[in-house]
């Protein structure tokens, strides 16, 4: 095989989801932590993610009157890249959903978990959509 075919999509390798332990309330039936299981998203949804986490406003006032302002809302993200990267448990199911009284994802996901184990959430997303450093260091390089 040449080098250029190893780029070819027959070729790549499949992302690898990762499955960890978020919290340790959720057992089976002999008392085990369950694990989640993440996956990685399409750079199509990840764009899609991006728009819905950005807010254009317009200046009106000063001398940018008329321009646009944007504005990035990291945290925004990274709730939606987490809900989009589980894969298990299933976080659009209605039964699941009904049961903490909620009728979306991203409410689900802020009901179900504390905020550490969100923390953690958040970070097997990042892992399994290939981040190799946090959201935090990326806004930060982002603004230098």
């Amino acid at each position: 095989m040449s080098k250029l075919q190893a780029f070819f999509s027959e070729n790549a390798k499949k992302p690898v989801n990762v499955t960890r332990v978020i919290s340790k309330r959720f057992v089976d039936s002999d008392g085990n932590p369950i694990e989640w299981e993440f996956g990685a998203i399409t750079p199509e949804m990840d764009a899609e993610i991006k728009k819905d986490s950005t807010r254009r406003t317009l200046i009106t006032q000063g001398k940018r009157k008329g321009q646009y302002n944007t504005e990035f809302d990291p945290a925004k993200y990274q709730l939606k890249l987490t809900v989009a990267s589980v894969v298990y448990p299933d976080l659009k199911d209605a039964d699941l959903q009904n049961s903490y009284g909620v009728f979306n994802e991203e409410d689900l996901i802020n009901k179900m978990l504390l905020p550490a184990e969100l923390q953690d959430a958040s970070m097997a997303a990042q892992e399994a959509n290939g981040f190799e450093i946090s959201l935090e260091d990326m806004v930060e390089e982002a603004k230098n």
